[in-house]
């Protein structure tokens, strides 16, 4: 079973896509309803942590570890607060304009990782930005969990995969492993 937490309008084949009204990542009793004593093989969560707050977010955390089974693999994007594009940090600004009118925190790697291993989480980043304006990707397979708004998978990237420029629009993006 892999379930795509927030999945708004996103299908990705082989995942079973959920909204807020059934698999609120602040409801524990949602998530016992939704499983009935079941456990995911994994989740998949693209540009939702950001609208939780800090507690809300570490809270889901925890809650998602104990809907994944042993081994299971959370995979989980945010706006990245080191990406040294300006108008894209404006973008996704905490109550910032548009969708981000309600975002509530704007991670980087420094702050986003230590949510899921004060959760009980293995964390393995997969791309972000660092403080000095360069970007890290490691070696990372859509197959496993695909995140459109990646440097593999967005449209914006084009020019940066054909090996021109820098990578437009990109997500820090986490593994969380269950041990």
């Amino acid at each position: 079973m892999k379930i795509m937490l927030g999945a708004g309008e996103q299908r990705w084949a082989g995942w079973t896509p959920t909204q807020r009204e059934e698999l609120d990542l602040t409801d524990p009793a949602a998530f016992a309803r939704f499983f009935e004593g079941a456990r995911a093989d994994a989740f998949l969560c693209e540009h939702v942590w950001e609208h939780l707050t800090p507690q809300q977010g570490l809270a889901a955390a925890r809650l998602v570890l104990a809907y994944l089974r042993p081994g299971g693999l959370l995979r989980v994007a945010v706006p990245d607060g080191h990406h040294p594009n300006p108008a894209y940090r404006a973008r996704v600004a905490v109550n910032g304009p548009g969708p981000a009118q309600d975002h509530r925190v704007l991670y980087t790697l420094e702050s986003f990782v230590p949510v899921f291993e004060h959760a009980g989480f293995a964390v393995t980043p997969l791309e972000w930005w660092d403080a000095a304006g360069v970007f890290h990707a490691a070696d990372w397979s859509p197959a496993d969990g695909p995140i459109y708004r990646s440097s593999l998978l967005d449209h914006r990237n084009a020019d940066w995969r054909a090996g021109r420029g820098r990578p437009g629009f990109t997500s820090l993006i986490l593994d969380a492993q269950r041990p």
